[in-house]
């Protein structure tokens, strides 16, 4: 006890704050002083003469000016109280706020946990032995990206990464977990494929998703109208219709090695990017009418083993047909090759049709085997045309005669 009073007179020494019994006692004392002082005055001269009432003049000026620097003084004071109520109120607004700031990162650290608890559980039941925990755990990541929109892209991986891991097939005998199995990839390709399409419901739409399914086995996929950036789907494979009505297709898109085991719809797509087909194998009809290519296209070693139909197709970039195999007809009518196609080094077609096609720039079908009937009616070259070393039916076939400025092959064949 003894030892702390010293301190805590220290202490209010420092804070330079006057207490209220201070500011009393220098108040009485001021006016114990100036009561003295008149009467002190008064005393001695307040006898009426002359020089009194000159020297009592004298006096009440030089006391008009202490009185005015009192209350010169008193301002001071008041302004200084008001600064340091001031600068209290802000010091308090400032620790509010940091209060705040720090309540806002306990939150924000506590949510944090919450979804780093709740994704780590998501993921646990995705690799679940029961079908049915699986399930639940595509739903739960599905509604934590739902809520956090900077995990899309991170439960997308997910998501796509499921869909990568190895598959077979189930046979009609098989046992009920593949089967339950087969479910659960369709769950997880539905939830995918409804963040990938742009419009009703807005919010359902992710941005920024770069979409990576690259040997996987997918079941009737329907991608219709939707919005792919940098898509690759290189060694998949598609079992039932393939469908990619009107989707758009930005950055690098890929289709190698992916196997179409129906009917592969690209009615109306559009890719702004370089495409591959490289080694991809359509097993029924292959559908691209109305679709636009605006850079490289490459279908090397590409095998059509039924028909394949580009009516009306815009093909801005140029478009790689080489060592192609199209078993059935094939149709490229009216469509638009702005830069040069090239057919070359063994593709094969069993019929085709080139009718009222414009070849912007040179077109190359070196060494092409044509089989039945190929037509070029109406076609219009803007560029050079080389057949070198191509047949039709295993005769050497002729290239169409210059008409004006012009290459047309109207009845070439």
């Amino acid at each position: 006890m003894t030892g702390s009073a010293p301190n805590e007179r220290d202490d209010s020494r420092t804070d330079g704050v006057l207490s209220s019994r201070t500011i009393l006692l220098c108040a009485v004392a001021v006016a114990v002083i100036a009561t003295g002082a008149c009467w002190i005055l008064f005393a001695r001269y307040g006898h009426g003469t002359e020089a009194d009432r000159v020297r009592l003049d004298g006096i009440r000026t030089v006391g008009t000016i202490v009185v005015g620097t009192g209350g010169a003084l008193a301002l001071l004071l008041a302004a200084r109280r008001q600064q340091t109520a001031e600068r209290d109120l802000a010091t308090k607004r400032a620790e509010l706020r940091l209060r705040e700031q720090a309540n806002d990162d306990i939150r924000r650290d506590a949510a944090e946990r919450r979804t780093n608890e709740l994704y780590l559980k998501a993921v646990e039941q995705l690799g679940a032995e029961q079908a049915p925990v699986r399930l639940v755990g595509l739903y739960a990541l599905d509604s934590l990206a739902q809520e956090n929109p900077r995990l899309r892209p991170t439960l997308a991986n997910v998501l796509s990464a499921y869909l990568r891991m190895p598959y077979d097939l189930p046979s009609d005998s098989a046992d009920l977990e593949p089967r339950r199995e087969r479910e659960v990839r369709l769950t997880a390709q539905r939830l995918l494929v409804q963040h990938l399409v742009p419009g009703a419901p807005r919010e359902l739409f992710w941005n920024d998703v770069e979409l990576d399914l690259s040997g996987a086995v997918l079941f009737d996929f329907t991608l219709n109208g939707a919005a792919l950036h940098n898509a690759c789907f290189t060694d998949a494979q598609f079992v039932g219709d393939a469908w990619f009505h009107e989707a758009t297709f930005t950055g690098t898109t890929s289709f190698d090695h992916a196997v179409f085991e129906q009917d592969a719809w690209f009615l109306g797509a559009t890719f702004t990017g370089n495409t591959r087909f490289d080694h991809a194998v359509f097993r029924q009809d292959a559908h691209f009418e109305d679709t636009e290519f605006a850079g490289t296209t490459l279908c090397r070693f590409a095998r059509f083993e039924r028909d394949a139909s580009f009516d009306r197709a815009l093909l801005r970039g140029v478009v790689y047909f080489s060592r192609t195999k199209f078993d059935r007809n094939t149709r490229f009518s009216s469509a638009d090759f702005v830069a040069a196609p090239v057919f070359e080094h063994e593709a094969t077609t069993q019929g085709a049709h080139f009718d009222s096609v414009r070849f912007g720039e040179e077109a190359w079908f070196d060494r092409v085997s044509f089989a039945n009937y190929t037509t070029f009616d109406n076609a219009a070259f803007d560029g050079h045309i080389g057949f070198d070393g191509t047949t039709l039916n295993g005769d050497p076939y002729r290239p169409p005669q210059l008409q004006s400025d012009r290459l047309s092959l109207d009845d070439a064949v």
